[in-house]
């Protein structure tokens, strides 16, 4: 395989999807015989334990090839449609050599794939048009394939520097996730009646699963995996699907069932036929079973105590624990049976702790408990009656333990005002120790550790991420989300670059990408403009001219407000919250847009820069999204609405008085001089891939980088700007012509 493999073995043309080359399984079979195809899909499969893999002969073989023909064999599996297979293959790599430059370079490849599954399955070209050239300064990948790489647009600022600390991120909205047994798949809802099945790996949606109208509020796979059963409200429903057929298998109402009862946990039975479910209703608990074939419900029993954790399938029979002080009692039921629930099992608990302190969650298999008790965190091992884990925590959240025990896992804070962060501690023969600590991206969110303990999943109303415990990456600190404000000059030789309502000024060189200036504004900047020689900021009562440094000048130059060449105070009082200024091209006005809390609308005020004189001013009714600009002769103001239509407002001067009056335009189609729409062609499709004129593919937008609102974006020429939020940095690229 590795005299073999080559970059571009089926000569494929630059810019295309495989699916855009109409005799690719052609190419396919004349240019990779079948021996190299079992070999690049099968190869892993043959590393059966840690003895053959351990092998001198067979760890050197595995370190050349993927420091060699690693991203080659990528371009295969992709022709093949197997981009899947890297995936294995890498965890295989991992999970049987111990540490060692080999499995870093595994770890790192394996960030290379699941951060650009999408377009590596999708384009055997764009590994190297797209991948290759976007991969972090620091990766591995890009300093060994780096010569391979064939961009097509140029970072000319926010290449990367090291991976995400999140392996892949999705914008899916998801209140309910579960995973499968096996490990492979993950079920996530909205809340709502639809309930997708994606990759766990790559978070890739593999189906869709739509229930009748009602909110989803538990998920449980069989432990088979090829059942899917969901718990909905209003009306009450347990809806099951046989994922494998992709057919509705039963809608069953359940049993005694009013406002006040919840669903704690779901069970199956070890053959898939049946389930069981735990109930509460006002401190009661109760024990459910269902056929889920015949839809038909078996029996119900109340439970005396309090039922702690999930109930959990054992042999043929389902189990659930019950917790009082000093004790733990573990219960069995039969699936079929009507039987009444017996005890099997009781352990000791600290109960001094107990009393006060209700028990969070539970391991069945191991018999391990934890509780939370004077701003701590407590881990007690019932079997052998001592302590795992005793931690501060002023405000535990999400507590949980991996299905192996191996993991145990809860976010907190020091106070209110802090982010959330994750601890996650790992088993070792004294308890468990820490092993990873990592700032919430998204808050107080809900968070699963996979049935292996190799990954975790961080879901909430901002998204789905994964992070694998197996390869920890520091995480930085959260930093604010604030947009970014992005000036091009009108000969696109600099840009200015801001976080909105930050004051700090980045001037960039688009040649080089590097600072030219950094301008400490003093104010935090609301708006700003920048030519080839000036640069123009304003906040909410002034505005600030400097002069630029010559191009042949020292770069990352440092100046202040002390270096501004003209500061104006604008006229108008403030009795508004401002949110954005905007400046004409011939930097002689300035457009200030205020929001107005009641009732909600905006008014729009027009400055003289030289003078800092108001020269007109208007209300603006309705929503908005409170961003403006002019139009490049200066004589219009065009603002967006937040249902992404335009709205316009002409400059209309007395030639008497010199009066001047903001006349409203209306409603109509984006002006072509817009920032948000190049007025060259370039186009962003909805699934992130950057056109070019002729319709080319010039990049597949990482995860990261992509946007559904055009707002989030600036075009200048043949310049890209992307402005989301939650970008570290701004990102600027220079597109083919």
């Amino acid at each position: 395989m590795n005299r073999t493999l080559e970059k571009n073995m089926c000569k494929l043309p630059d810019a295309v999807t495989n699916s855009e080359v109409p005799d690719l399984r052609e190419r396919a079979e004349q240019y990779i015989d079948s021996g190299l195809q079992y070999a690049c899909k099968s190869w892993h499969k043959h590393l059966v334990d840690e003895h053959t893999a351990r092998t001198p002969e067979i760890t050197s073989a595995l370190h050349r090839f993927l420091e060699n023909k690693f991203v080659f064999w990528l371009e295969v599996l992709s022709v093949l449609g197997a981009a899947r297979e890297a995936i294995d293959a890498l965890d295989v790599v991992t999970q049987l050599l111990e540490a060692s430059s080999t499995v870093e370079l595994a770890n790192d490849y394996f960030r290379f794939v699941t951060g650009f599954f999408e377009v590596i399955e999708e384009s055997a070209a764009h590994i190297y048009h797209t991948a290759l050239p976007v991969s972090p300064q620091t990766s591995m990948v890009r300093k060994l394939y780096e010569p391979y790489a064939s961009p097509l647009v140029r970072i000319v600022h926010g290449q990367p520097v090291s991976w995400d600390p999140a392996i892949v991120t999705k914008e899916y909205f998801c209140v309910v996730a579960v995973w499968s047994p096996c490990g492979r798949f993950i079920a996530i809802s909205n809340g709502g009646p639809r309930t997708r099945i994606v990759d766990a790996a790559t978070l890739k949606r593999l189906t869709i699963l739509e229930s009748p109208p009602s909110k989803t509020r538990k998920l449980a796979f069989s432990l088979d995996g090829r059942l899917l059963t969901s718990f909905n409200h209003w009306p009450e429903k347990f809806i099951s699907w046989d994922l494998q057929a992709g057919v509705l298998v039963s809608a069953i109402s359940p049993e005694q069932w009013d406002y006040n009862t919840k669903c704690s946990s779901i069970t199956y039975s070890a053959c898939g036929t049946t389930f069981g479910v735990l109930t509460h209703r006002l401190g009661t608990f109760a024990l459910c079973t269902y056929n889920v074939h015949y839809g038909t419900h078996i029996y119900s029993h109340l439970v005396e105590g309090k039922v702690v954790g999930d109930i959990w399938t054992h042999g043929e029979y389902l189990r659930f624990a019950v917790a009082k002080p000093g004790s733990i009692t573990m219960w069995e039921a039969g699936f079929t049976s009507g039987n009444t629930p017996t005890e099997v099992e009781s352990l000791p608990l600290p109960g001094k702790f107990l009393r006060d302190s209700p028990v969070h969650s539970f391991h069945p298999t191991l018999f391990r408990v934890a509780f939370a008790h004077s701003r701590r965190i407590f881990v007690w091992d019932a079997r052998r009656s001592k302590y795992l884990l005793k931690e501060d925590a002023r405000y535990p959240h999400g507590i949980s333990f991996s299905s192996d025990g191996r993991f145990f896992m809860y976010e907190t804070r020091s106070n209110e005002a802090d982010p959330w962060q994750t601890y996650l501690w790992k088993e070792s023969p004294t308890g468990y120790l820490l092993h990873w600590k990592f700032d919430c991206e998204m808050g107080a969110s809900n968070q699963l550790v996979s049935p292996n303990g190799e990954s975790i999943l961080e879901f909430g109303g901002g998204g789905v991420q994964l992070r694998r415990t197996v390869d920890p990456t520091s995480s930085p600190r959260k930093q604010d989300r604030q947009e970014f404000i992005v000036e091009f000059s009108p000969d696109e030789t600099v840009a200015a670059v801001t976080r909105s309502r930050d004051n700090t000024i980045t001037v960039l060189d688009l040649k080089s990408g590097d600072p030219l200036s950094i301008i400490d504004t003093g104010m935090r900047v609301h708006g700003q403009r920048v030519t080839g020689s000036t640069v123009v900021a304003a906040d909410h009562e002034k505005v600030v001219t400097w002069d630029l440094p010559a191009r042949d000048h020292v770069l990352n130059t440092k100046v202040n407000v002390n270096n501004s060449i003209q500061t104006v105070t604008t006229s108008c009082s403030r009795t508004h919250s401002l949110h954005s200024a905007s400046i004409s091209p011939d930097l002689h006005s300035i457009a200030i847009m205020e929001h107005i809390i009641s009732p909600i609308s905006y008014s729009l005020h027009l400055h003289d820069v030289p003078t800092g004189r108001c020269l007109g001013s208007t209300s603006i009714p309705g929503s908005s999204d409170e961003r403006s600009w002019f139009t490049l002769d200066g004589c219009q103001i065009w603002y967006l609405t937040d249902e992404d239509k335009v709205n316009g407002l002409t400059i209309v001067k007395d030639s008497e008085s010199d009066a001047i009056k903001l006349e409203h335009l209306g409603p109509t189609n984006q002006p072509q001089n817009t920032p948000w729409l190049s007025s060259r062609g370039y186009q962003i499709t909805d699934d992130g891939w950057i056109l070019g004129i002729s319709g080319k593919r010039l990049l597949r937008l990482p995860l990261r980088w992509q946007s559904k609102d055009m707002i989030d974006r600036m075009w200048n020429g043949r310049f890209l700007a992307l402005l989301h939020s939650t970008l570290p940095e701004v990102v600027i690229l220079e597109l083919e012509e």
